[in-house]
């Protein structure tokens, strides 16, 4: 019986149960949950304000304080509103109620106030406009799969997967206030229906405006305070903007004159420029940048008085005759090695005749200056001896570039260095070096002879000890060689066998195959400092120009970076170029070291540059040509010297 009755117990024990062990019924369904988003920043703080009255009572300047008192620090200014009747008034923003509220010095409470600034949360603090922001979601029945965020200024939201991110925001004021809206999507698609929010007041920064270091000529380097130059000169300087550089929209410079009127604009994301047709004596160029709140930069000014290291006087020298002597002899402070080539100079071409530039130990300047200096002339002598330091640079091993680009274009160089460092200068081809005497040396009365004429033969009166050198030349970079000088056969202690070259004549070899296709860099006009890749050159002229040129084709608007994240219409719209197609002067290019595989012979054509409806088909035939090239230079199947080439022909110069 009791077994019974345990049996029946637990029978009913269990069946009492049944329901605690029953689930939901499946097909009712289960609402969704939205998910929660949360900024990293979180405004808090109690912003204290102190109003200035103006002296006609019409506009209040608001000043943050650091505390509520009388006694009260000026950290920041706010902004300027109109008001009339809160004189001796403190003002705070509540950042619990979102509201202003105002006292005055007797402690009289005003309640609330109409002149609420803001709509949403509160603020943490005054910053800049580069604001670095961080944020996370979370869903407690799902996963976080990304975010839509905006600013008050986007119309639209924007996605992203990221969970931070660095933003400038566009300031329009000197004080601007900005929120920040972000909410998170989960994996059912659900948005946040709460975004979280931040409201941001931007003091905005001025700008900053400086000459790039050591871009204007130094007291050292020319020995003395004037800084002498040819009708170009080219000024560099560097910007920096607190708020972000991108914020910086405006530069202004001006020459000889700081009138209102006299400011000409440059866009603010240019950091050189190239003046030309410069007037004659003393200058002086002032510049200053602007942001896109309009708050400007202090002045700055080349030459200038506050900077003793530079130059104190910038003098812009005349032009005379087709001659130039460079004198690149810095511890020839006598002068007597210039004096010796403009005596011969005056024999040869007359007083006014030729030009001199003393460069000093450095080269001054930009290699845009240096090309344009070279190329008003038809012949340049440049000698060099002694450096002022063992450390300093050759200074005509630094102008490669330049001579390189006055060469090609027809000119002349006669160059007397006083030692080359190699063979590898491609303005001046060796194929070997030899030194005269072990030490250098080169003792009185030995010969050096002329073979196309004996009577020009010269003599050494006196031991010339300056490492001297002869040169065998690599014919096969000329034109035509003719040796002027050479040694004569050694004598005594002599070490040098047969009879080495000491000065030489040569044309270069410069064929249409070896200029199409290079990439040159634009010297003067709209589009200096713009590369560009030639197209059909003329090396004896044509009937309408009949000096050396050729056809260009070049990038007036490069294209920007792009990543694989961004969508394809970004892509396409990011890679957009813009074109130039000209005839240039070979003396207003610069050949690059670079090649690209672009043939636009066919495309570019003396037919198609004749009439402006024609150039204009033939710009957008380049265009197209460009860009396809661009986009496809990851995979095109040319030689790594090409896709070298073609990766330098598409990004911007950076001075």
């Amino acid at each position: 019986m009791r077994l019974y009755t345990l049996i029946f117990s637990l029978f009913l024990i269990i069946s009492l149960s049944c329901n605690r062990w029953e689930y939901d019924d499946p097909s009712i369904q289960v609402e969704s949950i939205s998910p929660q988003t949360h900024l990293s920043l979180v405004a808090l703080d109690t912003i204290w304000v102190a109003p200035q009255i103006d002296q006609n009572g019409d506009t209040t300047i608001f000043y943050i304080v650091d505390y509520f008192d009388s006694s009260f620090v000026i950290i920041d200014s706010i902004w300027m509103i109109d008001s009339t009747n809160q004189d001796n008034s403190y003002w705070v923003y509540d950042t619990s109620n979102f509201m202003w509220w105002g006292t005055d010095l007797a402690d009289e409470d005003h309640g609330i106030e109409t002149i609420s600034l803001f709509d949403t949360s509160a603020f943490h603090t005054i910053t800049t406009s580069k604001q670095e922001l961080n944020w996370w979601g979370d869903d407690p029945d799902g996963d976080i799969v990304g975010y839509y965020y905006r600013w008050n200024t986007d119309s639209d939201w924007i996605y992203t997967e990221n969970e931070g991110g660095i933003f400038y925001v566009p300031i329009r004021t000197e004080l601007d206030i900005f929120s920040f809206e972000i909410k998170a999507v989960d994996n059912e698609g659900n948005e946040d229906n709460t975004p979280a929010k931040l409201v941001v007041p931007i003091q905005n920064s001025s700008p900053q405006i400086t000459f790039r270091y050591l871009s204007n000529p130094q007291i050292s380097d020319i020995g003395g305070d004037t800084s002498f130059t040819f009708p170009t000169r080219t000024f560099i300087w560097d910007l920096y903007d607190q708020d972000g550089n991108e914020t910086i929209t405006d530069i202004f410079y001006t020459l000889n004159d700081t009138c209102d009127t006299c400011w000409t604009r440059l866009p603010g994301d240019i950091n050189s420029i190239t003046l030309t047709n410069l007037d004659l004596g003393t200058n002086s160029i002032y510049l200053k940048c602007k942001d896109i709140a309009g708050a400007e930069s202090d002045r700055i000014q080349f030459p200038d008085s506050t900077m003793p290291d530079n130059a104190q006087v910038w003098w812009v020298k005349p032009l005379i005759g087709d001659v130039l002597i460079v004198d690149d002899y810095p511890l020839n402070n006598s002068n007597n090695a210039l004096n010796w080539y403009a005596s011969m100079m005056d024999i040869l071409v007359g007083e006014d005749g030729y030009s001199i530039w003393e460069i000093g130990d450095e080269l001054p300047y930009s290699a845009t200056d240096l090309s344009a200096n070279l190329n008003y002339f038809k012949h340049v002598v440049w000698f060099a001896a002694y450096n002022n330091t063992a450390s300093a640079n050759d200074t005509y091993n630094a102008a490669e570039a330049s001579l390189i680009n006055f060469i090609m274009g027809g000119g002349n160089l006669f160059i007397n260095p006083i030692d080359f460092e190699d063979t590898t200068f491609t303005w001046f081809p060796l194929d070997s070096l030899i030194t005269l005497n072990p030490n250098g040396r080169l003792y009185p009365g030995r010969v050096i002879e002329s073979p196309i004429d004996t009577s020009l033969n010269l003599a050494v009166s006196h031991l010339i000890a300056v490492r001297v050198k002869g040169f065998w030349p690599d014919e096969s970079e000329f034109e035509t060689v003719t040796e002027l000088y050479h040694m004569a056969d050694p004598e005594g202690s002599d070490a040098w066998t047969g009879n080495p070259t000491v000065c030489s004549m040569g044309q270069f070899r410069v064929s249409p195959v070896q200029l199409s296709g290079k990439v040159v860099i634009m010297l003067t006009g709209r589009y200096a400092g713009k590369k560009a890749v030639v197209v059909k050159p003329y090396d004896d002229g044509s009937s309408n120009r009949k000096f050396s040129h050729c056809i260009v084709a070049g990038v007036a608007r490069n294209p920007r970076s792009v990543t694989k994240a961004m969508s394809k219409k970004k892509v396409q719209k990011r890679t957009k170029i813009k074109p130039f197609v000209k005839y240039v002067n070979y003396n207003h290019i610069m050949p690059t070291r670079y090649q690209v595989d672009l043939d636009l012979k066919k495309l570019v054509t003396e037919a198609s540059l004749g009439e402006d409806d024609k150039r204009k088909e033939t710009r957008k035939i380049v265009k197209d040509t460009f860009e396809a090239r661009y986009r496809t230079q990851a995979t095109a199947k040319a030689s790594d010297k090409a896709k070298t080439g073609v990766e330098y022909f598409f990004k911007k110069l950076r001075f």
